[in-house]
């Protein structure tokens, strides 16, 4: 059997191999913001905005996300090799590998490692299981992507601190204090590191023997408590509220758990078997118990609870890794939170803590079986063998769909033809590429698709401009021009976003474009008219600004436009009439 150094090794390069192909990827989705676009992780000036704001406050942004460590880790990667993608998909790749060892060090503690089959005579159980979890392809969204980096770190800390934990004694040890630390690090990743306390309480149990008594137990975990409430003051701190952000989505508390029982299920059923996975997974809610969907979910969540109740006293490590399994899914299965403004309420990287409980139940499951047929040890090696090629084939494929935008998104609209979002990025993608034609059929796809999306998308944009991101908001803009040509705000208010950046030439084209679409659009008669005069065509500046007053005269920022007009061409006594009746200066914005 390999010696521990030696099965660390192993699992090492088994989880980079995997992996390797997914290296040379781009950015995709979140990284184009987070990495590429995010003045945050370029100045460490930025460090004390990092751990006083949301995950996307960097552009303005409102979320309900508090995770601070992941500019951090951005920032130092960045500070050492700029933004290079393979870099940062090195970082992911080795993370996963820390995580696989740690997976083997932990589980090795939970099995009787002496007692428990070899196959072929040198891999053990855990290190057997291990090797499934460092190939199981429902951790590529987690590995591929570089914003899976959140996935990755708060699971590393997660695990860590859950072994060092199991290495300490009763005392407070240089083990226990790394596991304490650990614990708040994971929490500075990701919200589900919260679960951490409950999954300790779980192992306690787990491996009590009626030694200690349950008030040193209590004491041991003092601490923890400790962390996770500094963590929740640090959260409402900066986001001025546990979750300030309103929910889009609403549901009743019946339809609610209807939803949470196929939402479940879904997430055993990818774990079982990682089949058509998808960046995209459109979230089609139910509202009824008469669905074959929802009674075979039911069916699945009972038969989960059941064995979970079942376990609790017959078999503590089948206990144990159930609660692995359904702890940290439990901040994501509020489904409200996932689907503000979007289609998914299902992800993949959600099961790649999960997955370790899994690999553990087929852990349990093996030794179990061995115990009463150690005969059959060679054909649970033979099965092993095929799944784990299996498992890396489907890795290795996969990573190849993460390669850039078009790759990953192609394959959403394929397998997600009715969701707007596929074929919303798909469109963008293809712009990029100058398929000018199929990008504007996947844009006006998904407006068809979603029919609220143009006024979303100009929303999204005048919220950026008067941030301040006024590039972000011409990428919206433009975005809704495509989607809608015929759209008079959206080009209107692209006209606006030019010319804050001072492109008055191009504003002037928006705006005149508007007025085609719509003849009777006061404002962007207003600002044509200033376009016009900024640049010395007063004669046309004034007819646009007398239009507008025409069409709007209560609107006394049209009059003074108009008035300063006047001014400048030396019509001083229609100026000074014009001048009586402002208050407002300028009113250049719907």
């Amino acid at each position: 059997m390999l010696s521990k150094l030696g099965g660390v090794f192993l699992i090492f390069v088994l989880s980079v191999v995997v992996y390797l192909n997914a290296i040379p990827n781009g950015f995709v989705i979140d990284d184009l913001s987070q990495v590429a676009n995010n003045p945050w992780i370029r100045n460490v000036k930025y460090i004390p905005d990092i751990f006083s704001s949301s995950v996307w406050s960097f552009e303005g942004r409102d979320s309900n996300y508090y995770r601070p460590l992941m500019h951090i880790f951005y920032m130092f990667i960045y500070h050492i090799a700029g933004l290079k993608p393979w870099v940062f998909h090195i970082v992911n790749v080795l993370l996963h590998a820390g995580v696989c060892i740690l997976v083997l060090l932990t589980s090795s503690r939970l099995f009787h490692t002496d007692k428990t089959p070899s196959f072929f005579g040198y891999l053990s159980l855990p290190l057997a299981v291990t090797i499934l979890f460092s190939s199981h392809p429902v951790h590529t969204e987690a590995v591929a992507w570089v914003a899976g980096i959140l996935d990755l770190s708060f699971t590393f800390f997660f695990l860590l601190s859950l072994y060092f934990y199991m290495r300490s004694s009763q005392g407070c040890n240089s083990d226990y204090i790394i596991s304490v630390a650990s614990f708040f690090l994971s929490t500075l990743c990701k919200e589900p590191a919260l679960t951490l306390p409950a999954i300790l309480v779980a192992y306690d149990y787990v491996v009590e023997d009626g030694s200690r008594k349950s008030l040193d137990l209590l004491k041991r975990y003092v601490p923890y408590i400790v962390v996770t409430v500094t963590y929740l003051i640090m959260r409402y701190m900066a986001l001025r509220g546990f979750a300030p952000v309103k929910l889009s989505a609403e549901m009743g508390l019946y339809q609610y758990l209807l939803n949470v029982i196929v939402l479940f299920s879904d997430y055993l059923g990818k774990l079982l078997l990682p089949l058509d996975l998808n960046i995209w997974h459109v979230f089609h809610p139910v509202d009824t118990m008469a669905s074959v969907k929802v009674i075979i979910s039911l069916l699945i969540s009972v038969f989960f609870l059941s064995l979970v109740w079942i376990t609790i006293r017959k078999n503590k490590l089948v206990f144990f890794s159930l609660l692995i399994i359904v702890l940290p899914l439990l901040p994501v299965m509020y489904i409200p939170a996932l689907t503000q403004g979007s289609e998914n309420a299902f992800a993949e990287r959600y099961l790649y803590l999960p997955s370790f409980g899994f690999v553990l139940l087929i852990g349990t499951f093996i030794e179990g079986v061995w115990r009463r047929k150690p005969n059959w040890t060679p054909y649970f090696g033979a099965a092993f063998m095929a799944i784990f090629l299996l498992y890396s084939f489907g890795t290795v494929s996969r990573n190849f769909v993460w390669k850039d935008s078009y790759t990953l998104w192609s394959d959403a609209v394929r397998k997600s033809p009715h969701s707007a979002k596929a074929h919303e990025v798909l469109g963008y993608a293809l712009l990029q590429q100058g398929k000018e034609a199929d990008g504007l059929k996947e844009l006006q796809t998904a407006l068809r698709l979603k029919p609220d999306l143009l006024e979303q998308t100009i929303d999204k944009g005048i919220v950026y401009g008067r941030k301040g991101f006024t590039d972000k908001s011409i990428f919206q803009f433009v975005a809704a021009s495509l989607m809608k040509p015929d759209s008079a705000e959206a080009h209107f208010n692209l006209g606006i976003a030019y010319d804050n950046k001072g492109w008055i030439d191009l504003a002037i084209k928006q705006y005149e474009i508007s007025l085609v679409l719509a003849p009777n659009h006061a404002e962007a008669h207003n600002n044509l008219g200033i376009a016009y005069s900024t640049k010395g065509a007063l004669d046309k500046g004034i007819m646009h600004l007398q239009e507008a007053v025409r069409l709007m005269p209560g609107d006394e920022s049209f009059r003074i436009n108009l008035a300063k007009a006047y001014e400048l061409t030396g019509q001083g006594e229609r100026a000074d009439s014009g001048k009586r009746l402002i208050r407002n200066p300028e009113n250049r914005r719907k």
